[in-house]
């Protein structure tokens, strides 16, 4: 087996700077290349010494993704579990969204970005007009704004280019499903103004029927949309501005009751539930309350850049983001308000919501005596809520009134660096310094506005609001050496040193309770990019990696001595995660595209924490040990004036996944699933830039969990969220321009 030079057909970026489109995979050996940002400036994917998975915005389209649950079936490594429907909870080497407090930003250890911004928008409205979509593994603190321990998911949206071009896409499905879609792109001004419109707005009844209120649950209803500008007023100058919107109003997120701990005294009230529920089976639940799940977001992105000469660059990129939510859930799925959250009363309109601003400035060079390039960089993000915040929740019939308030600052210096000694050796490494500061208060009142918060817990006097602060300082830093096997090869080894901030307990039971400290990690990682000729287009991308995860966060039980038991966020574990990644795609004959991915994932804990799930040699929750997916694609030869017909199917399976909860006598894990999808399409019908699809996603209507309420000791009971049963409908496209 020998490397050649075979084109991997990267298609150039335009005059305007656009992310190419993806390669037509009929044509004839050609594997599809896609420009990533992974180190801050845009590279071809095989380039990257980095682990990357990266989903064109015509690959999102041919595999149905609409929502971020969808990427699972694609992407090996990556997997997505939560307690509500769209959000995005993504797990990476044995790490995940982290600990949750109500009301206080999540600092999770998988950040999502938009336009290279930090964002936790990434439901449904957010896939639409996208270049692509990048998973990036491993720790990701030196070059991205948010400090991120297990990796980062990137969604670029399509850029202004010179042309007028655009398209408008109708869909319909089962449960009633109507989507639209509409892109404008025009160049106003040549070589000077070039402005994109791109709208999407979706309906879609519920999947899962309430029995008790007749609400249709997990339906879907949103309106999104994003205006672009790009001024280039001059060579080696532009400037980039994104506003962007999403309006979502739907009836909430279905649970479904899965089992109860025996032990616990809410058992014999939810013993006939469970029993009721199992008749009901998964698409149908209990809940006693009308819900609903109203979002709306908001945000303004400006990218500037100038070449100030051939090798100094100056970028900067500012945003101002904002976010409203009025959400109701009940976690247990039957008539007993067990626990649940109310959607917010009149006249309050929301109950939840952030405003966010982030300032990034760049310095890129390169000096090319040393052949060598380099990054600068310093950035500021500083995020508070924007309004009162406040929650009504029910825990066994008492109802409770929370007024939650937060603010966190980030601010961090970067440096980035990477020489190639030779022609096909290159090293590069990055250093980044982060200063945080995490600020929270919390009252806890009843429904007549009366305290009922004491500080220290149960014993000290009625204190509202309880507020708290703290402040976190390390370095991040890695290093990594890449060696080219040839022009379409190379094997790269890297280290990388995380980190991710700590927070703060509400309401604190004792001083030395209310803070909790930051988790660090160390990864090791050796990899290879290839493209092969082996008689055919062949392509193989292999990542091993080996992560040292310390002073992990999670929440365990506190012994307050005569006073209480209470759940609290600690530093109490370590653990060891090692994998494997591999991705592999190849076009054996002519028309027919192959592709390939799975992953192994050994993450378990090093230590035994009593009262919580690390225990010493246990896999990590949420996170199967094995994944594995391929997919096919096939043009059909047709004459050119018919249209170009092709047909794809996409399989993926992975293994069990832990939860959270010990107890031997209890079912302890999410069991295993597999799913199908499969897609016809007709391209150009009849040459007249009219696309016709049939589609179909989880072709055998499998029944899997897709998140959920696990069973805790201090609640018991546990409940299910089931991801989307068989879906299909048709869509039609009419494209023009270029």
């Amino acid at each position: 087996m020998s490397f050649t030079a075979f084109e991997a057909q990267a298609q150039d970026s335009d005059a305007q700077g656009n992310a190419p489109a993806a390669t037509e995979a009929h044509s004839s050996h050609t594997i599809e290349d896609i420009i990533v940002t992974a180190r801050r400036r845009e590279e071809s994917l095989q380039e990257v010494p980095v682990a990357i998975t990266a989903l064109s915005g015509q690959a999102l389209e041919q595999k149905g993704v609409r929502a971020v649950e969808d990427l699972r079936q694609s992407v090996p490594g990556l997997n997505i579990s939560g307690q509500r429907r769209d959000e995005a909870s993504f797990y990476l080497r044995g790490q995940g969204p982290g600990i949750f407090n109500t009301g206080q930003r999540n600092f999770t250890s998988v950040a999502t970005y938009f336009a290279e911004v930090p964002t936790d928008i990434a439901g449904p409205g957010m896939f639409f007009d996208l270049a692509n979509v990048q998973v990036l593994k491993g720790p990701q603190g030196t070059l991205f704004g948010r400090n991120t321990t297990g990796g980062a998911v990137l969604f670029e949206p399509q850029r202004p280019t010179g042309v007028i071009e655009g398209h408008a896409k109708a869909t319909i499905g089962n449960y009633d499903r109507r989507e639209f879609e509409a892109v404008l792109n025009v160049p106003v001004i040549e070589d000077f103004l070039a402005v994109r419109l791109a709208a999407n707005i979706a309906k879609r009844d519920g999947f899962t029927k309430n029995v008790v209120t007749g609400q249709d649950m997990d339906n879907r209803d949103y309106k999104a949309y994003r205006a672009s500008v790009l001024l280039t007023p001059t060579d080696g100058f532009e400037s980039l501005t994104i506003i962007d919107g999403l309006h979502k109003d739907q009836n909430g997120t279905s649970a479904i009751l899965r089992q109860i701990n025996s032990n616990m005294p809410i058992a014999a009230a939810l013993a006939p539930y469970l029993e009721r529920q199992k008749e009901l089976g998964v698409r149908r639940t209990m809940i006693p309350t009308l819900l609903y799940d109203e979002q709306y977001n908001f945000g303004i992105t400006n990218k500037t850049s100038w070449d100030v000469t051939d090798t100094i660059t100056l970028k900067n990129i500012i945003s101002v983001r904002k976010s409203r939510i009025d959400r109701g859930s009940d976690y247990d799925g039957t008539p007993i308000p067990t626990f649940l959250y109310e959607n917010a009363t009149l006249p309050r309109k929301w109950q939840t919501g952030q405003e966010q601003l982030t300032e990034e400035f760049q310095v890129q060079g390169r000096i090319p005596g040393l052949n060598t390039s380099y990054i600068l960089g310093f950035y500021h993000e500083l995020s508070k809520p924007g309004f009162p915040q406040e929650l009504r929740q029910h825990l066994f019939g008492t109802i409770t009134v929370r007024n939650l308030d937060a603010r966190d600052e980030s601010n961090a210096v970067f440096a980035h660096v990477e020489t190639d000694l030779t022609d096909r050796l290159q090293v590069s490494g990055g250093f980044r310094y982060t200063w945080d500061k995490r600020e929270a208060s919390i009252s806890v009142s009843d429904t007549q506005g009366n305290c009922t918060q004491r500080v220290p817990t149960g014993t000290g006097p009625i204190t509202c609001p309880f507020s708290a602060d703290a402040k976190f300082k390390a370095p991040s830093y890695d290093a990594t050496v890449r060696y080219k096997l040839s022009d379409d090869a190379q094997i790269y080894a890297a280290y990388r040193h995380g980190y991710k901030s700590g927070g703060v307990n509400l309401p604190s039971p004792a001083p030395e309770f209310t803070r909790f400290e930051p988790e660090f990690v160390d990864e090791y990682e050796i990899g290879l990019k290839a493209d092969w000729n082996v008689g055919f287009p062949l392509r193989t991308n292999l990542a091993l990696f080996l992560d040292k995860y310390k002073d992990i966060q999670i929440s365990q039980p506190v012994v307050i001595p005569n006073v209480a038991i209470q759940s609290l966020v600690r530093n109490a574990a370590e653990a060891t995660n090692k994998g494997v990644e591999f991705e592999t795609t190849l076009e054996p004959v002519d028309n027919l595209l192959i592709n390939g991915f799975a992953s192994y994932l050994d993450a378990h804990s090093d230590v035994t924490v009593p009262g919580t799930a690390a225990v010493k040699g246990r896999q990590t929750a949420f996170q199967p040990k094995w994944k594995y997916g391929f997919g096919i694609h096939y043009t059909v030869p047709t004459a050119e004036s018919f249209g170009r017909l092709s047909v794809a199917a996409d399989y993926s399976w992975q293994g069990r996944a832990n939860t959270n909860e010990l107890a031997a006598n209890l079912i302890t894990t999410y069991p295993g699933y597999s799913l199908v999808n499969a897609r016809i399409e007709l391209a150009d019908v009849a040459q007249s830039g009219i696309d016709l699809s049939v589609f179909a996603t989880n072709l055998t209507n499998k029944a899997y969990i897709l998140g959920g309420f696990p069973l805790g000791g201090a609640i018991g009971f546990e409940s299910a969220l089931y991801g989307e049963p068989r879906m299909y409908g048709l869509s039609a496209k009419f494209r023009f321009g270029n």
